[in-house]
């Protein structure tokens, strides 16, 4: 996507909630101002590095505020989903100053994620052995997530080649996730069950130790 404007474009067709819809409308009217261009289209590809440095100088007296446009661009990319273009802008928030973006801007990809895993789960595997734990445990859950959304056959792949990388914890707390979700019907797959999940594990990841 070209510009900022093709990316709320495309946020909108998500269909998020009305209130959502406010909060990205305002977001954008802080970062024209904030980059100084006359039309969200002027913010091309070349600013999308300088997006999140932006709104923290224009918010530089109400820090909290550009922590909320942050959470809100996190949204909006987590929605439509990584592409190579968009990565620029998720890149700078991953690795923004505040931990709540970081967060954040990781779990939005859960809605991408639930029909394009693929594309989110390199960004599950640059973050598994964060130092950060709260971005391990923001992976793991997110990775519980794409489990309980249909696409559990191709996720069981990714667990097994993690397995044989050395992951195994990662995978235990990821596995613990999904049964929690699964426990408290917040799975979407409701074929998906814990009996079929350890099945799997005592087969494909033999040393991963699951509770029952």
């Amino acid at each position: 996507m070209n510009n900022i404007q093709e990316i709320f474009d495309a946020y909108i067709r998500t269909k998020p909630s009305a209130e959502k819809i406010r909060s990205a409308t305002s977001m954008m009217i802080h970062l024209g101002k904030a980059l100084n261009v006359n039309t969200q289209e002027e913010i091309t590809a070349e600013y999308y590095e300088e997006i999140c440095q932006a709104l923290e100088d224009f918010f530089a007296k109400t820090p909290q505020k550009a922590i909320l446009d942050k959470a809100i661009l996190a949204e909006m990319i987590g929605r439509i989903g990584p592409r190579p273009k968009i990565n620029r802008i998720l890149k700078s928030l991953l690795l923004d100053k505040n931990e709540n973006v970081r967060q954040y801007a990781l779990k939005s990809l859960e809605f991408s994620g639930a029909s394009k895993p693929k594309s989110v789960i390199p960004f599950i595997e640059q973050h598994m052995k964060s130092s950060d734990p709260d971005m391990v445990t923001t992976a793991e859950y997110l990775t519980a997530k794409i489990m309980c959304s249909g696409k559990n056959k191709f996720v069981l792949e990714k667990l097994n080649s993690w397995y044989n990388k050395g992951n195994g914890r990662f995978i235990q707390e990821a596995i613990k996730r999904t049964f929690y979700l699964i426990e408290h019907d917040l799975c979407d797959d409701h074929n998906l069950s814990k009996e079929l999940i350890l099945e799997w594990i005592a087969e494909y990841c033999p040393q991963v130790s699951i509770e029952k």
